[in-house]
């Protein structure tokens, strides 16, 4: 072969890889959608119940933060041995050993779970001593990632106040019937203390319908103060020890109304001491219906 030949064949072979190097790469193939689970964990502090026993309430939150739905979710507790279920959430499906099963299926990309709440009897501490307590969520789908599947949450043992507030409207009854051109009612509520530590002192802040007005102090068994102009009615008294019952019976002026109006008297107990849980449990909602007075 010729020199001259050569020199061809080889800008031949030049020009042919020039131009392979511009032509479009091929697209690669995209990954699959998959489902990727984050657990979220919460706990109030470890409170001391007696008999050697305290109580948790753990909230877990399950989301898929992937692009693709899982198909089942499951949430396993790391927990002290010894360790029972007091109360939960009904809907899920949780066995001896706290592994409980997501009852609605598949957990849609985006979606979540909604809370998964449990009150967890286990057993007592020292005071002040810490309790880790774990939450791993699985799932039978593929995921982009298992390295976000276990939370913790950290608790406390120790002694707390724990208020309940009930509330009768009159007659035993959260509702009561009022005539139309008002008329005087005497919202009752009672109070427990049903944990294991003395609350200093009692606030209860109560909101009452427009127009309405505080015509007195309280009437029954507990000392109250009140500021009856104050918006909402703030009632203090205490201290209030465990397992004490306090009660607080308001007397209040209705306006006139219009018949099947309903309006509400709400009260919400506190306590300036750090207490194990403030939730619903803290609040009731009573409610006063008009009706026309009968001729």
């Amino acid at each position: 072969m010729t020199s001259q030949r050569i020199r061809r064949t080889g800008l031949t072979l030049l020009s042919l890889a020039a131009s392979a190097a511009l032509l479009p790469a091929a697209p690669a193939a995209a990954a699959a959608p998959r489902a990727d689970l984050t657990v979220h964990l919460t706990t109030t502090d470890a409170i001391t119940r007696g008999n050697n026993r305290a109580e948790v309430h753990v909230v877990a939150t399950v989301d898929n933060i992937g692009t693709a739905a899982a198909q089942d979710a499951t949430v396993a507790f790391q927990i002290p041995a010894g360790t029972t279920l007091g109360s939960g959430e009904a809907a899920w499906s949780c066995d001896a050993q706290l592994v409980c099963t997501y009852p609605y299926g598949s957990v849609p990309a985006g979606g979540s779970t909604g809370p998964l709440s449990l009150y967890l009897n286990i057993p007592d501490g020292p005071t002040g001593n810490p309790l880790t307590i774990g939450a791993t969520v699985s799932t039978t789908s593929r995921e982009v990632t298992r390295t976000n599947n276990t939370a913790q949450a950290q608790a406390v043992y120790g002694s707390f106040p724990d208020l309940g507030m009930f509330g009768d409207a009159g007659g035993g009854s959260s509702e009561m019937k009022v005539q139309t051109t008002g008329g005087q009612v005497m919202p009752t509520f009672s109070i427990e203390n049903w944990g294991s530590a003395t609350a200093d002192d009692l606030r209860v802040a109560i909101d009452l319908p427009a127009g309405a007005t505080a015509v007195a102090q309280p009437s029954g068994p507990t000392a109250w103060q009140c500021d009856l102009a104050a918006a909402p009615v703030v009632c203090v008294s205490g201290p209030f020890y465990p397992k004490d019952t306090a009660s607080l019976s308001l007397p209040i002026q209705l306006p006139a109304g219009t018949a099947d109006e309903v309006v509400t008297v709400h009260a919400k107990v506190t306590t300036s001491s750090p207490e194990w849980e403030v939730n619903s449990s803290n609040e009731v909602t009573l409610s006063y219906l008009y009706v026309t007075p009968v001729a």
